[in-house]
């Protein structure tokens, strides 16, 4: 007994416990969502961009809140104290938030940078605060399930407890009974017989309400596959969900990471934008000189340009006059190859008229060889003439003395001494004429030998001269003969003597005088051949003077022609230095327009060079521009992609909550239908109750009159038991054994007999009403099954918008890597650019730090350093603002993402209960079957259960007041929700509006920008045309300038080869000035000798002449 009265109370403060503990947990919650409330209107009145942040933090704590608030039956033994840290979490969160709210009110809005940093600082506080709420809700919501569990078994024990307990209040009262009651077993025996027809009843009963339960069995086996189909399912996405989770988690803290690198990149970048915006100061500077440096170097181009011209125009003239010159040239070298060829005609002609010169020049000395012979002979026949005359003179003084004879003897002997004498001299002068004929032979011989050699050209004149020399030689000769005849007629006479001289005079005379007259007529003959000769020579002489003129005329035409040529060649040779002259002044020109260009070139070069410089600074700030005007369009089109995905998403969620919302009213709604239909079971359970006390004043009068009955069947059981009084004595001992493990048992058995019957009764009534709340019980759960289909659709949405998340998760993380890329080219791009600027960055950013520092003490510093600041900071501001709608988003992201998973928290949570509540039917049929097993047993326990099912209606009745006060709790949080929603869609319209706002800002942001990039476009397309312009100019000079040197070249080359041909003709011409001289000097030569012949021509003429007269005479003469 005492034993059973511990456990008892040991349960009983179990009980106690747990109630205490479910109390504390319901205070607890409360709390938290007081405190959530707090955080959620001070985050509110903090700033109403970060409201939004929150309001999806906040709404889902109220859901949990809610949610553990609907069901305050899952509570279980907890250990409190982290979620009572968690509690006090919030609450100092809060005081925490206060602070700035108080500085807000306190700053101006020059600090609103540092308090918005103070104010990240407490967000990322609260954020991590959030998520160890967030973690210790879902160990509270397992921990709740725990309870939840072991409060099922709680109920079935605080039953038990419950009953054992009104049992120990009704012990003595039992002890009495038991006395009283010991008489009345016999009376009990036909109760207990009664009890066995009723018990065989309700164990028909039983076996309707296990085929029943073996109905609902199968029904629950089919949920049970439902439901471990579902389970699959939810495992697949609770998987899914982790995963999600997970990534969500490696992304925030990537994010956060890369929140913290872009803040400190944003750090840099505003003190790197001060410097480009110096920088930019500095280029717009440095492009207005460029500018205006441009117009000058324009002016110079346009200056260089004139001169271009110029110089092509002079280059142009140049080549004119080189075409000019080329002509002349042309024209000079066709006359110096027409020249040359007359000069190879002439040097032909000449070669041909040199071998007549030389045959000519041989000719003149065997003239000359045959003047001094003839000169010989002519003084031979000088003397031969002068002998003659002597002969004549002695002839003649024969002649006298034949007339005289006066003496004939004396002077025979004399005259034949004499013409012995004479006879010898003439015979002498005979043997010289003899060998002279004989060497004139052999000379014409001779003679006759060379002009056979001869050409045929200048066969006449060896024809004449040899007929010359034969008539010179025939007339010596005939002139010999004579002499010779006429000395031999001379010594004739002499030689006769005597007597006979007269006879052999006559003789003599006569055949002398024959003779004389024969020879006269050959002499005649001979002179008329002679004369015919001499006419002949003549005429070979007027015709070799005619000749002789016309060749004398050809030389002087030939020579006027190489005078006309020599004064050609002088004319060339002047105007080839005036060429000469002018070629060498172009080629200083040249060379002075070389040098000017070199110089210009140089210049050019050293401005091309400078424009380079330039043209590369102007690229190089040109890229950066570009380069951060692209990241920034990148970052701004990326962070608008994801503003405009997030705005998209956000109005999606806005819808999907806005259906859940509704989905939420209807689930409302049908709870306030259920708590209708609650409140009618209550007040069918209040006047099944006062049925139930009905039948109870009923069951005591009908108990009454079976007491009464008894009391007869105890008189009549009275004889029984003196027979039974062994049995009840044997029976005695083994109920004393019994007693003290049973006596209570048996007291609550036998006290509770009579509220069995009623409670029997009770019961059929509320099997009746059980089997009806099984039908609605079955019609929910069908409700439920139809829930359940709803929910697994709802979940395949979920799965399919978890694999979308999924694929946004790796489209993110695909961006983020491209970010990161992008970032890393950045980072290098701008470790590029620190690397020039670290110390400048160093040093600022310790003034920076300092500078902050300082502020943070000295605020009203601050405020006037950011007055002058803040025109710079607008843009940033700006910006800023924009990452923070962005970080905005993705937290925004990130608590759909976790109210998704919460709501499938939520759905495990229900699948968890069902399975619970599954196991519990489960449990219950295991209980009924035991039951069925245990329904002897239990009989007597079953009047103990009646106190313990009024205590149950009493508790049920203090559960339903309790039940009503929290319905109205929770209408009241329900309004409250209702309000906060409606604050939360105002909230969400002014942030609609504003975001409208911000867009209209960054529409005009966009536009200002695309004027911005239009106007750089503008001028990098000027700069581009310019420095086209530029490199065209360039491109033009050089190209002119490779002309030029070409040309030059070609002129050099041209030049080169008119003084090597200049140089050619100048050898040439003074080859033919050598060959003109010794040509003049050869015609002087030639016309020394022609004069010296025609002297001789004139002088044979002379002596022809003289012979004629001397012939004249001696034909007078002879005649």
């Amino acid at each position: 007994m005492e034993s059973s009265s511990s456990d008892y109370y040991n349960k009983d403060n179990e009980e106690e416990s747990l109630r205490a503990n479910v109390a504390s947990l319901r205070h607890e919650l409360k709390i938290t969502e007081w405190s959530l409330q707090s955080l959620g209107e001070e985050l509110s009145s903090v700033s109403p961009s970060e409201n939004s942040d929150y309001a999806s933090n906040l709404s889902r704590c109220e859901r949990l809140i809610l949610e553990d608030l609907s069901q305050p039956s899952q509570l279980g033994l907890l250990n409190y104290s982290p979620y009572k840290k968690i509690c006090k979490m919030p609450n100092g969160g809060t005081d925490f938030q206060k602070k700035p709210r108080d500085k807000m009110s306190f700053s101006s809005s020059a600090s609103v940078d540092q308090e918005i940093k103070s104010l990240r600082e407490k967000l990322n506080k609260l954020r991590q605060q959030n998520a160890c709420l967030v973690s210790q809700n879902h160990s509270l919501m397992t921990k709740i399930e725990s309870v939840h569990f072991e409060l099922t078994q709680s109920r079935a024990k605080v039953s038990m407890l419950e009953s054992a307990e009104q049992q120990a209040a009704n012990v003595p009262i039992l002890e009495e009974q038991i006395i009283n009651l010991e008489a009345e077993v016999s009376a009990q025996d036909k109760v207990l017989r009664e009890a066995e027809d009723k018990l065989e009843q309700s164990q028909k009963m039983v076996i309707e309400k296990e085929q029943s339960l073996q109905k609902s069995q199968q029904e629950c086996i089919k949920l049970k596959v439902d439901l471990l189909e579902q389970s699959k399912q939810g495992k697949r996405a609770e998987r899914q969900r982790n995963e999600a989770l997970y990534n969500a988690e490696e992304l925030s803290k990537a994010f956060q990471h890369y929140k913290e690198k872009v803040a400190e990149k944003l750090e840099k970048v505003q003190a790197e934008e001060e410097i480009l915006e110096k920088n930019l100061i500095n280029c717009e500077k440095e492009n207005k000189r460029l500018q205006e440096k441009c117009g000058l170097y324009k002016s110079e181009l346009e200056i260089l340009k004139e001169k271009l011209r110029q110089l092509k125009e002079e280059s142009n003239n140049g080549k004119e006059k080189l075409r000019i010159m080329a002509v002349k040239n042309s024209e000079v070298m066709a006359q110096l190859t027409e020249s040359r060829q007359n000069i190879l005609k002439l040097e032909s002609e000449l070669e041909d008229k040199d071998e007549v010169l030389r045959e000519k020049f041989s000719l003149m000395n065997e003239n000359r060889e045959l003047k001094v012979r003839i000169a010989t002979q002519n003084e031979r026949l000088d003397l031969c003439q002068q002998e003659i005359e002597s002969s004549r003179v002695e002839l003649r003084s024969l002649e006298k003395i034949m007339s005289q004879m006066p003496l004939k003897r004396e002077m025979f002997g004399f005259k034949s001494s004499l013409s012995k004498h004479q006879m010898s001299i003439l015979s002498d002068k005979e043997d010289s004429y003899i060998g002279c004929c004989e060497t004139n032979k052999m000379v014409i011989s001779e003679l006759r030998i060379k002009l056979a050699i001869k050409e045929a050209e200048i066969q006449k004149l060896h024809a004449n001269l040899t007929a010359n020399q034969l008539s010179h030689s025939l007339f010596a000769y005939n002139d010999n003969q004579e002499s010779g005849k006429l000395n031999s007629l001379e010594t004739e006479p002499v030689k006769l003597g005597g007597n006979q001289v007269e006879s052999i005079k006559d003789k003599n005379q006569h055949t002398v005088n024959k003779q004389y007259e024969r020879e006269r007529q050959r002499l005649a003959s001979g002179i008329e051949e002679l004369r015919d000769k001499l006419m002949q020579i003549e005429a070979e002489n007027s015709d070799l003077k005619v000749n002789m003129a016309h060749r004398t005329s050809q030389f002087q035409l030939i020579q006027e022609e190489l005078l006309e040529k020599a004064s050609n060649s002088s004319k060339l040779e002047s105007e080839m230095t005036k060429k000469c002259s002018q070629l060498l002044t172009l080629e200083k020109q040249l060379e002075e327009k070389i040098v000017a260009y070199s110089s210009i070139a140089a210049k050019n070069a050293e401005l091309e060079q400078e424009l380079m410089e330039k043209n590369e600074k102007i690229r190089s700030l040109e890229t950066n521009i570009n380069t951060e005007h692209e990241k920034i369009c990148l970052a701004f089109e990326k962070a608008k992609k994801i503003h405009l995905d997030q705005h998209k998403e956000m109005e999606k969620q806005i819808e999907k909550l806005e259906s859940q919302l509704e989905n939420k009213e209807q689930q409302f709604k049908e709870q306030e239908k259920t708590i209708s239909m609650l409140q009618q079971d209550i007040i069918c359970k209040q006047h099944h109750l006062e049925s139930l006390d009905r039948l109870l004043t009923e069951s005591k009068g009908e108990m009454e009159k079976e007491n009464m009955k008894k009391d007869e069947a105890l008189k009549a059981l009275q004889n029984q038991v003196s027979e039974e009084t062994i049995k009840v004595r044997q029976l005695d001992s083994a109920l004393e054994i019994c007693k003290e493990e049973l006596a209570l048992h048996l007291n609550q058995l036998e006290g509770n007999k009579e509220k069995f019957e009623k409670q029997l009764k009770k019961k059929s009534e509320e099997v009746y009403c059980l089997q009806k709340e099984l039908k609605i019980k079955n019609h929910s759960l069908q409700e439920t099954t139809e829930q359940n289909v709803i929910l697994q659709h709802t979940l395949h949405q979920q799965q399919q918008m978890l694999q979308q998340e999924t694929i946004r998760n790796g489209e993110l993380e695909d961006t983020q890597t491209k970010l990161e890329k992008q970032v890393s080219k950045l980072e290098q791009e701008l470790q590029k650019q620190r690397e020039n600027s670290a110390e400048k960055l160093r040093k600022m950013e310790e003034k920076c730090e300092a500078a902050t520092y300082e502020a943070d003490l000295k605020r009203q510093k601050v405020i006037e350093l950011t007055g002058t600041a803040r025109q710079v900071k607008l843009e940033m501001d700006q910006y800023k603002e924009e990452l923070c709608k962005m970080e905005k988003e993705i937290m925004h992201l990130k608590r759909d993402g976790e109210n998704k998973a919460m709501h499938l928290s939520q759905l495990d949570m229900i699948l968890e209960q069902t399975k619970t509540e599954l196991d519990k039917k489960t449990n219950a049929v295991k209980e009924l079957e035991k039951l069925q097993h245990c329904t002897e047993t239990e009989l007597a326990e079953a009047l103990q259960k009646r106190e313990a099912l009024e205590a149950e209606l009493q508790n049920a009745h203090g559960e339903l007041k309790s039940t009503l006060r929290q319905l109205q709790e929770l209408r009241d949080v329900l309004q409250k929700a209702q309000l906060s929603l409606e604050e939360k869609y105002t909230a969400v319209k002014d942030l609609t509006a504003e975001v409208r706002e911000c867009r209209m800002e960054i529409e005009d942001k966009k536009q200002e920008l695309l004027e911005m990039d239009q106007a750089l476009k503008e001028r990098n397309w000027e700069l581009k045309q310019r420095a086209a312009q530029v490199t065209h100019l360039d491109m033009t000079i050089r190209e002119h300038r490779g002309e030029m040197e070409q040309k030059i070249i070609k002129l050099e080359g041209t030049l080169e080869k008119s003084e090597l041909e200049l140089k050619e003709s100048n050898k040439q011409i003074e080859s033919l000035n050598e060959k003109l001289k010794s040509a003049k000097e050869q015609l002087r030569e030639k016309e020394f000798i022609t004069l010296q012949n025609e002297q001789e021509i004139s002088q044979l003429k002379k002596e022809t002449e003289r012979t004629q007269q001397k012939m004249n005479e001696m034909e007078s003469e002879l005649a």
